[in-house]
């Protein structure tokens, strides 16, 4: 089991797409800025254990872990979410910048207060992109207007 899938505790899918509800997911250039952007928000505002920067190198392996865990059906939903410019499209540009150098910080906001002050202390980090998941769907805060 990669890093990541230990961290989301089993997050669902939808699509047939890895849907980790109330995480944001941020992506930074590199793993030092990642790291950076963590250690200010542990010490501004979430607690330790609701942080986790990994690799690009982590990501992928955790999506070809996720899609193998899926089979055929998951590519199918996969597939469909890509036709309608949903998640799919998001996750395929997360893997590319990760094959590139790039690293994911996510963090566990269980609540809007929890997701909002994370944010404000996140957005001065300048992701590349940045995904609020919830319940009534993605927020997108950064990277993907």
């Amino acid at each position: 089991m990669s890093t990541l899938a230990g961290f989301f505790h089993g997050s669902d899918t939808q699509l047939g797409v890895f849907y980790p509800v109330h995480y944001l997911v941020a992506i930074f250039p590199t793993l030092r800025e990642a790291l950076l952007a963590r250690e200010t928000l542990v010490h501004s505002v979430e607690p330790d254990d609701h942080a986790i920067v990994v690799s690009g190198e982590d990501l992928v392996h955790f999506a070809e872990e996720h899609g193998q865990k899926h089979g055929l059906w998951g590519l199918f939903m996969t597939a469909l979410s890509r036709a309608f410019g949903s998640e799919a499209a998001y996750l395929d540009r997360d893997l590319e910048m990760a094959r590139h150098g790039a690293a994911v910080l996510a963090v566990y906001c269980p609540t809007h207060d929890d997701k909002c002050a994370t944010w404000t202390c996140l957005r001065h980090a300048r992701p590349r992109a940045a995904r609020y998941y919830s319940f009534g769907g993605i927020e997108h805060l950064a990277g993907e207007v």
